[in-house]
């Protein structure tokens, strides 16, 4: 267990990073099956080590959701994989937004 997939789980780990075999246990799913999401390029490592890839928390959130909707709505691995890009570009563009709503409020509030 990579940096402790209890910890993951009660929420103390900051920068948790796990390898295929806690990403497995976390959802239910063989180490070979995570095997071929990466492969074909669903989830994706963060950093590689001698003992293999590691993933980070947001990689398991990504995993989740994918199966989410394939369970939930049928979806199938690629259109799984849109609506997963296209969801983390909406939540960039609401980030960049929020900074960019911020910086103005700064700006009008110094200038007055």
């Amino acid at each position: 267990m990579v940096n402790g997939m209890g910890a993951l789980e009660r929420g103390r780990v900051a920068n948790p990073r796990l390898s295929i075999d806690d990403l497995a246990r976390a959802v239910s799913m063989s180490p070979d099956r995570i095997a071929k999401f990466v492969g074909v390029g669903l989830i994706e490592p963060c950093t590689k080590t001698r003992s293999g890839r590691l993933f980070s928390a947001s990689s398991l959130d990504r995993l989740r959701r994918i199966l989410r909707l394939r369970r939930d709505l049928g979806v199938n691995l690629a259109g799984a994989a849109v609506i997963s890009d296209m969801r983390e570009r909406i939540v960039s563009l609401q980030a960049e937004l929020l900074r960019r709503r911020r910086r103005n409020w700064q700006i009008a509030l110094s200038e007055s």
